[in-house]
């Protein structure tokens, strides 16, 4: 068997994961780079782009672009039988909620998670796709130009399987749990005395600095707590409910199981979306935005 899989990753336009406008993909064949291309996608969301200035992509570059589901059958061709890997479990649910939007219910791609396998192969402080790069000693990239990102992703993935010896991916990710469904969490509620207090010598520049934050649902790289108190250390208050004084919601991760019946969202982010439109100045952002803010 050889190491043989396509690396991808997936940029959106604004905090809806559905809202997929670009995409990149690596091909790796017998343990080597063969190829990577990128192109842009009409977003099944529309034009609406919050998230330009993470990867500078704007509503004129995708007017022109294929749809999802032209997509979908590119990435299926390139893919074929190989898995795709993609650096955290982001990529897969960017995936998932374009399908649901789109009305479209494939079952031929396999996704792995390499972030899986990084936190398994080694202990750093972070393990941002560039910190990660700088720590193989991998050349230079454009974060956030997805076919940047997927070969940075393909290279890191093959560095790991050198160093632990593997010769396919079922045996470089044996042992790494794998993504299975999950049940409903039941979340215990926070008391106000419980959430860490805003610190007062703060750095007033910080853009979380004054913030009202509010979480909703599971950030793939920090607990909530840890999250929480992270905020708190630059500044922002930490709310454990969205209200009139909210002015950030960062939105993770959630199982469409717990939503209520008809609903999409969950019940923090429509209401913060619902004070929005009644002038309440609230942002709701992904949490990749929410680690870009951390870098500021």
């Amino acid at each position: 068997m050889s190491l043989d899989f396509i690396a991808i990753d997936f940029e959106t336009a604004n905090f809806d994961r559905g809202s997929v406008c670009a995409v990149g993909v690596t091909r790796v064949a017998d343990g080597r780079v063969a190829s990577t291309e990128s192109w842009f996608v009409m977003p099944p969301t529309g034009l609406d782009f919050t998230n330009t200035y993470i990867h500078g992509i704007e509503a004129h570059h995708v007017a022109d672009a294929p749809s999802w589901a032209w997509t979908l059958q590119r990435l299926e061709a390139i893919a074929g039988t190989n898995p795709l890997v993609a650096y955290s479990p982001f990529d897969k649910g960017v995936y998932n909620a374009a399908n649901k939007l789109s009305g479209l219910a494939p079952d031929k791609l396999v996704f792995l998670d390499a972030l899986a396998i990084v936190k398994a192969h080694l202990t750093l402080d972070s393990y941002r796709l560039p910190l990660v790069v700088e720590h193989f000693d991998l050349p230079d990239f454009v974060h956030h130009e997805a076919g940047a990102d997927s070969l940075a992703c393909a290279m890191i993935t093959l560095r790991i399987a050198a160093e632990r010896g593997a010769s396919d991916t079922d045996e470089l990710w044996q042992g790494v749990k794998r993504e299975t469904k999950r049940s409903p969490k039941i979340r215990a509620y926070q008391k106000i005395s419980d959430l860490p207090g805003a610190r007062e010598d703060a750095d007033p520049g910080h853009p979380l600095f004054g913030e009202v934050v509010c979480f909703s649902g599971d950030l793939d790289s920090h607990t909530r707590s840890a999250a929480q108190g992270i905020v708190a250390s630059f500044g922002a208050t930490v709310s454990a409910n969205v209200t009139k004084k909210t002015s950030l919601v960062v939105m993770g991760g959630f199982d469409p199981a717990t939503l209520r019946p008809g609903t999409s969202l969950s019940g923090k982010v429509q209401r913060a979306m619902d004070l929005a439109v009644t002038g309440q100045n609230i942002e709701v952002i992904t949490e990749q935005t929410f680690l870009e803010l951390l870098e500021l």
